[in-house]
């Protein structure tokens, strides 16, 4: 398999295939849990957040270890198969970017069957401040806020993987903690996620918030592209 068959393209489906095996796992997993939580402690004065509230949190943290796990468990097979760094940089992204789209749709389609059969279950499931049901550009502005978040926080455990890998533990270290300060700052800018450290104090619009996301998703681009592009393959 040489590294013209291994195109982004390709790598990027590759990636996609077997990520979204484990998000399917992961979203059952969820999905479950939620089910009984809800069943067994539903009663006449109780009321429960929906699924996406309920999962935004540990579906962000999923992001963040896939995105670890992206260098040290497909990196060096890729590379073995005949895969630029650049090749698989670009497929990374690609995949990356489907994997948030994808596990922001089946949230939010869950979402919405399970408040449409919440009253025939006698289950009381309101939707905080998530509530995409009552316009379309509800829907569209939550959709685009958790799709966002979820690619941030792949990127960012994609750069604590890579900086491992590159750099040995004393810099992973570093990378956790500027980590945590990355995700402080997405938790000011994207307000659904649970690291949303100084929220109280900065309150920033949206048509501010979502421009400045953008913008920290291309800086991890870029901090991403330099760790990989002339990184040594560990055999």
């Amino acid at each position: 398999m040489s590294s013209i068959i291994l195109s982004p393209k390709k790598i990027a489906r590759l990636l996609f295939m077997e990520q979204v095996k484990w998000t399917i796992w992961f979203l059952s997993f969820m999905f479950v849990i939620y089910i009984v939580v809800v069943t067994f402690a539903s009663g006449p004065h109780s009321s429960f957040i929906d699924l996406t509230n309920f999962s935004n949190g540990s579906s962000g943290i999923y992001m963040l270890i896939i995105g670890i796990l992206t260098t040290s468990s497909f990196f060096y097979y890729y590379m073995q198969q005949g895969a630029t760094r650049k090749n698989f940089f670009l497929g990374t992204i690609i995949s990356s970017a489907l994997i948030a789209i994808a596990i922001t749709v089946i949230l939010i389609l869950l979402t919405f069957i399970l408040q449409f059969i919440s009253g025939w279950a006698g289950w009381n499931i309101h939707g905080q401040e998530l509530d995409f049901t009552s316009s379309f550009s509800a829907f569209i502005y939550t959709f685009v806020r958790l799709a966002i978040m979820h690619l941030i926080y792949f990127l960012i455990g994609w750069m604590i993987g890579l900086t491992f890998y590159r750099l040995g533990w004393l810099y992973g270290l570093l990378s956790i903690a500027c980590s945590i300060l990355l995700l402080a700052i997405t938790g000011i800018l994207i307000e659904v996620t649970h690291f949303s450290f100084f929220t109280n104090i900065i309150n920033l619009p949206a048509f501010i918030a979502t421009p400045l996301s953008l913008v920290l998703i291309v800086l991890l681009f870029g901090v991403n592209y330099r760790l990989i592009k002339d990184v040594t393959v560990k055999i």
